[in-house]
């Protein structure tokens, strides 16, 4: 992080200083020419822009140091959160539950995702069902409705995964739609069903549920956990 810093400075005093050369240059070659007013607006509007692009770039190094800054922290909370909380396993658990099952949303879920990020694998187990039969639906009915199936992020092909029901014979998938109205709970646990309530653990739950609708998103929560894991190796060396 430091040699970044470091190096976002250079580069922003490089740029300030070949602007101010560049500046320099135009004043030398109408020193010896009378200034007209068209020149000396000219000149005016010149330093204006120049004036512009300096508070664009310090405003943009200021927002990249702090968006470092801020997924340096995000990455060290999971880090702590991992050791101190979810016996350093990186695994969550995500139920989905209709509003009316809430009461025990480990049996009466309709689905039960768990994302391991240390070996990087997706795995899903459906409800019972008399529960999910409601949200199932075939694409062999109506092939062009294959498009409503719900998704899941898969860890190890690093991209979307349909879940998907057999039975007899048949593959049914959830119908995403049905699945994505206010009829239905997320809820995120460890691996032991211990309720989560850190800021990563509920981004996590909030992308899995938008995922699940639409998989044209940003990817940052499941990818911020990836690089704590990798950053946690590296300092252990």
């Amino acid at each position: 992080m430091n040699n970044n810093t470091i190096n976002d400075i250079t580069k922003l005093f490089n740029t300030i200083e070949r602007t101010s050369n560049e500046y320099i240059d135009v004043l030398s070659s109408i020193t010896d020419v009378k200034i007209s007013n068209y020149q000396i607006f000219i000149n005016i509007l010149f330093i204006f822009i120049i004036g512009i692009i300096i508070y664009i770039l310090y405003r943009d190094y200021v927002y990249r140091i702090a968006s470092k800054m801020t997924r340096c922290s995000d990455l060290n909370d999971i880090i702590d959160f991992n050791i101190n909380k979810n016996d350093n396993s990186y695994i969550y658990v995500i139920y989905i539950v209709n509003i009316n099952n809430i009461n025990n949303i480990f049996k009466d879920y309709v689905l039960k995702l768990e994302l391991n990020f240390i070996k990087e694998e997706t795995k899903y187990l459906l409800g019972d069902f008399n529960i999910i039969s409601p949200l199932l639906f075939s694409p062999t009915d109506n092939i062009s409705k294959f498009g409503n199936a719900f998704s899941v992020f898969d860890l190890k092909e690093k991209k979307k995964k349909y879940v998907d029901y057999y039975n007899d014979g048949k593959t049914y998938y959830i119908d995403k739609k049905k699945i994505a109205t206010k009829k239905f709970k997320y809820y995120i646990t460890t691996s032991k069903n211990a309720k989560l309530t850190d800021e990563a653990s509920i981004k996590l739950a909030n992308f899995v549920k938008k995922y699940g609708y639409n998989d044209n998103i940003d990817l940052y929560p499941i990818y911020n956990i990836l690089y704590a894991i990798e950053n946690k190796k590296n300092m252990e060396y």
